[in-house]
């Protein structure tokens, strides 16, 4: 690693790299090696011992504009690296190649440094007066002995490692939160007294603050309209404290909009332009960035009291802004950016004053929630490349360097802090995901109606029911993977540790194979896979996937959303594989196609995490149905409707209510009513029953708490 070498070379075996130059020398000799082949040596020696994908190495070594067969590059430099090493792809001496995942450098590296050269150097010259029998050698061996260990005393001190620069080094965790029930969307008042979240401690989703050291919470919005928890901030502080902003959204009610409380507590008032979703201030008050949730989400700068505001940034249909937050001293804004439905996220910076912004990360990912720490240092949270997480990670911005900095198996799904960077407030959780049961009756189900599903998993969720089998999403501490359960047995079918599955696969009537999404090459395509896990092969590479697909009744296509060289759209793919044929519709998320074959149901484009029902007939033909509402959800997670068996009426989640109520729709009358009321609670997907009998649905627990950091200063 190279904390264990010199600041400025790797050495190992023969060979000697300098960082800085990018020179590769053996024995002293230049050895001619490209940029990128250096680059991505330079890349494996910084994780030596550990795989590096061929997604890091894409991300790290080619801009996002650059646009190759990043699979023949990466493969040709690694080729120009073991030549240049004199290495064996078969035999491996430096650098391996580890199945489906990427390289590995294997050789130990010297953990020598320049003051061990000076060592040598001495030994080298030593044997004159070593071998000697005259007196004279050992004075001389005598004196360069302690010029040695000089040397070694002072290049220690001038080049040992810095101390640990994990911010989170010797800072004091305490938990904020002490009562059950969820609790998200911590804010922290700009000097560090107070904390602000959301939680369910009185039965519905409320608006708690408290004075840190009190440990008395008061609930802010009890005599107010229960809000929707969206997937960007919902809350936080004003400049100086004495209010908090409540985000709005007026998909969920009428004429809710972004407001002002007094910390107090009191009536709201409105703030900002309609359809403002979160705002932050500059530290010094005088200046306020917010984003809309207009198409692209697109940013403004306005004046500390909301006038003046200009537009400095916007992204196309599709695309999202989210958590804009300033720098320390005011000369940046970073955010996080990329379509959303995708989990393509990444943070960057922009200047307050617009232009072109500038990319800090590379995780192509569920990237979230920025906190400034310093003038160089800012904490965010994202998954790690094999879904496990979310973590806590720092990054170096002038270096343009992240390391994960959170330890242990606790999940950290946001971080915020206080004006100086001293003090974080963050959301720990310790997530569950179980499978459930509900009867489809002619009253209304409640939660006492309800019943697990015994599986032999701890972690289950996106259930789809084929023939005779269970298919469903589970992990084993990475990202979650696909499972089979028949027969009172459970099976493996892809491994998480492979590439972690964002959504529920789409199955084949015959229960013989499945559809999954994973991302390659920072898109997601659509792969074919066995019901045994024998057989894997990707579908096409045409579309690049938004939402779950699914199956066709008669087994021969394959319908999703996506884009592809003429943008967003809902595709057919052959089963067999061949080129997609675009439908005429709008575009959506999670298509599910009807019993007959004859109607294809799915979500419109998101607007926050909600989208319209919308319907198409298979051969394109428009299909009407009533004004609807429903989940969409980040990524390509929530998919919530799906049809009765007998192909009469769908079953879905109605996105503006604020927990589990599922409803039916009658595709004869276009009459709808209610079938469930389970309150509160997180569903990713759910399936019904092949006998139309039952609901079987996935309840997604965080488990979590509110935590104060208090970071040394």
């Amino acid at each position: 690693m190279p904390n264990a070498l010199s600041d400025r070379k790797f050495r190992f075996a023969v060979f000697e790299l300098d960082r800085h130059s990018g020179e590769l020398r053996k024995r002293g000799i230049k050895i001619k090696l490209q940029d990128q082949p250096i680059q991505i040596l330079m890349l494996l020696l910084d994780h030596a011992g550990e795989v590096v994908s061929r997604e890091e190495i894409r991300r790290r070594v080619w801009s996002d504009d650059t646009f190759v067969d990043f699979e023949n590059a990466i493969s040709s430099a690694v080729r120009k690296i073991r030549e240049a090493l004199s290495d064996s792809p078969d035999t491996p001496r430096f650098v391996e190649t580890v199945a489906r995942q990427g390289y590995r450098f294997v050789c130990p590296l010297n953990k020598s440094d320049d003051a061990v050269s000076v060592i040598v150097s001495a030994a080298e010259k030593a044997p004159i007066g070593i071998t000697s029998k005259r007196r004279m050698g050992w004075p001389l061996l005598s004196g360069i002995i302690p010029l040695a260990l000089v040397a070694v005393w002072w290049t220690a001190q001038r080049k040992s490692p810095a101390p640990d620069d994990n911010p989170l080094s010797n800072a004091t965790f305490a938990r904020f939160t002490d009562f059950a029930g969820a609790k998200s969307d911590p804010a922290i008042s700009p000097d560090g007294n107070f904390v602000a979240f959301r939680g369910d401690h009185d039965g519905r989703s409320d608006v708690w603050v408290s004075q840190v050291g009190t440990g008395r919470p008061v609930n802010l919005t009890k005599e107010q309209p229960e809000d929707p928890i969206l997937p960007i901030p919902n809350l936080g502080f004003s400049h100086d404290g004495s209010e908090i902003w409540l985000a709005g959204y007026r998909g969920y009610q009428p004429n809710q909009r972004l407001r002002l409380i007094p910390l107090t507590g009191g009536i709201p008032r409105a703030f900002l332009r309609d359809h403002a979703v979160n705002v932050a201030w500059s530290r010094d008050g005088s200046r306020l960035v917010f984003h809309t949730y207009d198409p692209g989400d697109p940013m403004f700068v306005a004046d500390g009291n909301g006038a003046n505001p200009r537009q400095i940034f916007s992204l196309g249909p599709g695309g999202h802004n989210h958590f804009p937050t300033w720098s320390q001293d005011g000369r940046w804004i970073y955010f996080v950016s990329g379509p959303w439905e995708s989990l393509d996220m990444d943070l960057w910076r922009i200047a307050p004053g617009g232009g072109k912004p500038e990319r800090l990360t590379h995780h192509n990912s569920d990237v979230r929630s920025v906190a400034p720490i310093s003038a160089n240092k800012v904490l965010y949270v994202a998954p790690q490349q094999d879904g496990s997480g979310p973590w806590l990670w720092a990054l170096d911005v002038e270096r343009k360097i992240s390391r994960r900095i959170s330890i242990g198996l606790e999940h950290y799904t946001s971080v915020t802090t206080s004006a100086d960077g001293h003090r974080l407030v963050a959301t720990v959780s310790n997530p569950t995901a179980s499978l459930w049961s509900l009867p489809i009756l002619e009253r209304v189900t409640k939660e006492s109606d309800i019943r697990p599903v015994p599986l032999p998993n701890e972690r289950a969720l996106a259930p789809r029911f084929a023939g005779n089998s269970l298919f469903y999403l589970s992990s084993r501490g990475t990202g979650d993977g696909l499972w089979r359960f028949e027969n009172g047995q459970a099976f493996e079918i892809w491994k998480g540790a492979e590439g972690p599955l964002l959504g529920a696969p789409a199955i084949s009537p015959d229960a013989r194979m499945a559809v999954i999404v994973l991302r390659k090459q920072g898109r997601l395509r659509l792969h074919l896979i066995s019901a045994d896990g024998a057989e894997f092969q990707p579908l096409t590479d045409a579309i690049d996937v938004r939402g779950t697909p699914c199956w066709s009744p008669d087994g021969k296509w394959i319908v999703t959303g996506g884009d592809d060289a003429s943008g967003p759209g809902l595709f057919k793919i052959p089963a067999q594989g061949g080129a997609p044929i675009r439908l005429p519709a709008k575009p959506g998320l999670n298509p599910v196609w009807s019993p007959d074959g004859t109607l294809i149901v799915y979500a419109g484009r998101t607007m926050s995490r909600f989208g319209p029902l919308l319907g198409v007939r298979s051969d394109g033909r428009p299909f009407e149905l009533p004004d609807i509402v429903v989940g969409a959800g980040k990524g390509i997670n929530r998919a919530h409707h799906r049809f009765m068996p007998d192909g009469k009426g769908l079953v879905y989640l109605r996105g503006l209510d604020p927990g589990e109520d599922f409803w039916f729709l009658d595709l004869a009358t276009g009459r709808t009513r209610l079938l469930a009321r389970l309150g509160h609670g997180t569903s990713v997907s759910f399936d019904i029953t092949p006998d139309g009998k039952q609901i079987v649905f996935d309840r997604v627990r965080e488990n979590s708490d509110i935590v104060l950091i208090d970071l040394p200063k």
